[in-house]
């Protein structure tokens, strides 16, 4: 009889070296390279899931979308409750135009995760090719995408039937002809008559004889209204920086192999280098500058210390640095005259133009605290998470629940509280470190999570 065939054993080293190699290429950018490790991973380990799912990203960056499409299909069946898969295959199946079965896929994620903005987004885009326009409005008021549902609302409007015109009423009688009155006292007589005109409040327009009441000047608007749109501006401004949109995907925008900042200070580049032009000062991460140019002096900055942003130095001086963090996916962020909370760990790199301080919440029941900084002002920062992050929505209907180990950000009119519900251990993910703990956010905004 011949030898039986004895498969070759598993080589871990193996697997976790096309696996790393991967993943480091997809955080680079170089889309080409990390699908050739992904898949020789995946012959190693046809099951794994990290490999299965960061392989799906590939395609999907690559418009590989049918073997997308077969990696998230089997994803989201192994794994019915986990909302990520079910928003990422509705997605892909909504690139390729198979529109009844995203729906399900979308609706199935929303119902997961309500709070989830893209998701929500994805069916607002979807209903609109659709013309289910009303449908369309609700998702994507609620994903925050304003400029969409302007358009889909310019859309609405001439559908609505229009009204129709008024009877035009009979001509009068011709009035008897009026002797006429010298040209300039005819003047002023009509000139007269529209200043008193103009000057009458409205009302008393109709009841001649009613001698009109001052009406009062309205108060200025107070203060606390124009934080209310700064907060709301932000919000839009940091979901944008979070999330690549549809849009911006199909519109194959030329960036010169970079993301510009509107202050032109940062810029970053395709392979995950944040490159930084200054002439005065600027704020880095220690351990994170690849290589400068100028005659720089780094500082720490004592007002950070005892912080987890205590890692943030000050590079003093005129030159250009290039910062990099392995492994970790990073965004930048504009701000004018608004304001936006970072947790202390994923503050990268800081214009000198804005001006922040420690603002820790605390859980004072146990005596914990999780390090945000507000930074506010005008200029830009880049702020680095170790996974792709998520941007949730959080409006007075859906208050949202996290846990202070996967807080990256929030900005908008949102009020934090420390959650002390036991009964919440059960259901959420189990902190690694005792230092965790649960926070509930209200009113409108966005948080960026980790989790």
């Amino acid at each position: 009889m011949p030898d039986p065939v004895i498969a070759a054993p598993f080589d871990q080293g193996v697997f976790l070296l096309h696996y790393n190699r991967g993943r480091e290429s997809f955080q680079e950018g170089r889309y080409a390279e990390a699908r050739r490790e992904l898949e020789g991973a995946q012959r190693l380990r046809p099951d794994d899931s990290d490999v299965l799912n960061l392989l799906g990203l590939v395609y999907f960056k690559t418009n590989a979308f049918p073997e997308a499409e077969v990696i998230y299909r089997r994803l989201a069946k192994e794994n019915p409750n986990v909302f990520i898969l079910h928003s990422n295959l509705g997605l892909i199946l909504f690139k390729q135009g198979k529109l009844d079965e995203a729906e399900h896929f979308l609706l199935r994620a929303v119902e997961l995760r309500p709070n989830y903005a893209k998701s929500h987004l994805y069916l607002g885009l979807l209903y609109r090719q659709r013309r289910k326009l009303t449908q369309a409005l609700d998702h994507l008021r609620f994903a925050g995408a304003d400029k969409l549902v302007k358009e889909v609302e310019a859309e609405i409007a001439p559908s609505k039937p229009a009204a129709p015109a008024p009877a035009a009423p009979p001509p009068p009688p011709p009035a008897p002809p009026k002797p006429l009155l010298p040209q300039t006292a005819r003047v002023d007589r009509v000139t007269t008559a529209k200043i008193q005109a103009f000057q009458l409040p409205v009302e008393t327009r109709t009841q001649p004889g009613v001698i009109p009441t001052p009406v009062p000047e309205p108060p200025p608007p107070p203060p606390l209204r124009m934080d209310i749109e700064a907060g709301q501006t932000a919000a839009r401004k940091l979901q944008d920086a979070v999330d690549e949109t549809p849009l911006q995907e199909e519109k194959r925008l030329d960036l010169g192999h970079k993301i510009e900042g509107a202050s032109k200070t940062f810029a970053l580049h395709e392979n995950g280098f944040l490159e930084i032009n200054f002439g005065r000062s600027v704020h880095v991460k220690r351990g994170t500058v690849s290589s400068y140019s100028g005659n720089l002096k780094f500082v720490a900055e004592s007002g950070l210390v005892g912080t987890t942003a205590q890692t943030l130095v000050k590079a003093v001086g005129q030159g250009k640095i290039f910062v990099y963090e392995k492994g970790r996916k990073t965004f930048l962020l504009d701000l004018n005259e608004e304001f936006i909370y970072v947790e202390g760990h994923n503050l990268l790199a800081l214009e000198d133009t804005l001006t922040y301080r420690v603002e820790p919440i605390y859980d004072s029941t146990y005596q914990r605290k999780i390090d945000t900084v507000k930074i506010f002002g005008k200029g830009s920062l880049a702020i680095s998470t170790s996974i792709e992050p998520l941007t949730l929505r959080v409006t007075r209907e859906y208050p949202l629940s996290i846990s202070s180990n996967a807080l990256v950000a929030w900005t908008g009119n949102l009020i934090p509280q420390v959650m002390d519900d036991k009964s919440l251990e059960n259901v959420m993910i189990e902190n690694v470190d005792d230092a965790g703990f649960k926070i509930r956010f209200e009113g409108d905004g966005v948080v960026v999570s980790e989790q």
